[in-house]
Order: C-alpha cells, then sequence, then structure tokens
C-alpha cells in the first residue's frame, strides 16, 4: 500500500469511527475504489490504536474516574457506575466478536450487504432521533440500560451498520438524550476498540513492526488526530442538529451501491 492510500485510509478510519456512518464500510468501499484491498495487519493495529488513543485522551477525566471507581469506594459511587456499565455493555461484543469474526470476513464483506445495512441501520437511527428523550446525564444510564446498549452494538459486527450509530439509536430508543448517548457510545468505543487492536497486535510480528515502523506511526498519528477533532466537533454539534443529515448520506451511499456496485 503506498504511502497516499495509507494516509486516505487513515483519514477514513479516524472520521468515520466515530461517526454513525460505519467506518469498517468506508475502509472496505474506499480500500476498493484504491485498489488496496490488503490493508495489512499493521495498518490495521495503527489505525485502531489511533482512534483508541483520541478517545482515551479526550476522555481522559472519565478514564480517570473509572480508574478510581475500580476501588468501589461510596465516594466514587458515580465512576464505580459508570465503569460497571462499560464492563457490561462491552461483553456482548467481545463474546459474539471472537466467535463471528472469521464468518464475517468470509461472508458479510460484500457490497450488497453493506448497501443493504448502510440503508437499514440508517433509517432505524432516523426512528431513534424521533424518540422523546428523558434524560441527558450519562450517569443516570442504568446497568440494565447499559447492557441492551451493548447488545444492540453487536449488530456492527456487519458492515455497513456503524458501531457508534446503532448504539447511539439503541440509546435513544431507551430514552437517553442525544448527547448522553453519543457520550456512552463513545466511553464503549474504548474497551472494544482496545479489544480489537489487543487482538491484531497478537499477529503483528516484530519483523513486520520493523519493516513497516514508519507506516505504523503514520497511521496512527493521522487516526489519532482526525478522531480527536471528529469527536470534538461531533459532541459540540449532537444537540444543536438531528441525525437527519446522516441518515441522507447513509441512504443516498446505499442506493448509489444497489445502483452501480451491486
Amino acid at each position: 500500500m503506498s504511502i497516499v492510500d495509507l494516509f486516505i485510509l487513515s483519514v477514513i478510519q479516524g472520521l468515520t469511527e466515530f461517526l454513525p456512518v460505519s467506518s469498517s464500510a468506508h475502509l472496505i468501499l474506499v480500500s476498493e475504489f484504491l485498489n488496496s484491498t490488503d490493508t495489512g495487519i499493521v495498518f490495521d493495529v495503527a489505525v485502531h490504536l489511533g482512534t483508541l488513543l483520541a478517545a482515551m485522551i479526550y476522555f481522559r477525566k472519565e478514564v480517570i474516574g473509572m480508574i478510581r471507581g475500580l476501588s468501589f469506594n461510596q465516594r466514587n459511587k458515580e465512576e464505580t457506575h459508570q465503569l460497571v456499565n462499560i464492563l457490561v455493555a462491552v461483553l456482548p461484543i467481545l463474546i459474539l466478536g471472537f466467535l463471528l469474526r472469521d464468518f464475517v470476513d468470509q461472508n458479510l464483506r460484500s457490497s450488497e450487504i453493506i448497501a443493504y445495512a448502510t440503508i437499514f441501520f440508517g433509517l432505524i437511527l432516523l426512528w431513534s432521533d424521533k424518540i422523546k428523550t428523558t434524560s441527558n446525564d450519562i450517569n443516570l444510564i442504568t446497568t440494565q440500560q447499559a447492557f441492551i446498549i451493548g447488545l444492540s452494538q453487536c449488530f456492527a459486527l456487519i458492515p455497513g451498520t456503524s458501531r457508534s450509530g446503532v448504539t447511539i439509536s439503541a440509546a435513544l430508543f431507551l430514552g437517553i438524550g442525544r448527547e448522553a448517548a453519543a457520550k456512552f457510545s463513545f466511553l464503549l468505543a474504548i474497551p472494544t476498540i482496545g479489544a480489537i487492536a489487543a487482538s491484531e497486535l497478537m499477529n503483528l510480528s516484530i519483523k513486520d513492526l520493523l519493516n513497516q515502523g514508519s507506516d505504523l506511526v503514520l497511521a496512527v498519528c493521522v487516526s489519532f488526530v482526525i478522531a480527536y477533532l471528529t469527536i470534538d466537533a461531533f459532541l459540540k454539534l449532537v444537540n444543536r442538529f438531528s441525525f437527519t443529515p446522516f441518515v441522507i448520506y447513509r441512504v443516498l451511499l446505499g442506493v448509489w451501491l444497489l445502483s452501480y456496485w451491486v
């Protein structure tokens, strides 16, 4: 993969990981367009590390708070509650992701499936955005609600679904406000992306690291910067605008794929 392709795909990953448009779908489609279908393990590790670092640094106060919550001290009750919620929510995707990863890679990465998933889950996002919400405080999310959001995240194994999109939709259906829904979704991304990066690192040899070290650094840096800026912009705008523009984009993309690629 050329440096230009690496840069473009790193930007795509950083931009789409936290937007409700599906990063996996865009990476697959853009890779095919660039004729760079074999992105390689180094690239996968790098962009996941970049987006992981972006989320951890942006939400550093919450991450530190959840670490304090490990003490289960009454003074850290809110932090402990948030930690438990994140752990409960991440369990379903860790289990199903481990069991179904090979199946997904072999059977669900076609343009047709991406097109239908892009349209269907885009309409789900539109529907959920019409639900009347009752709370915009992330600390009021119950453990049961967190588990339901975590279950919904499993749909993101299907390329075109969007991890952030489906978890935000689930939160909105539960009556959680847009800002709290987006924030919880992004916090949930930290252990989810971390698990992906860890599993990929296990397949990365020292030889790969030495031979492609510069590619690794570039992809980490680019995906980190773009992801950080995307998180910041999204959270600042989420209460001022509806998710309709993302839905329109998803439907148009899905229809285009069905018309020209399928």
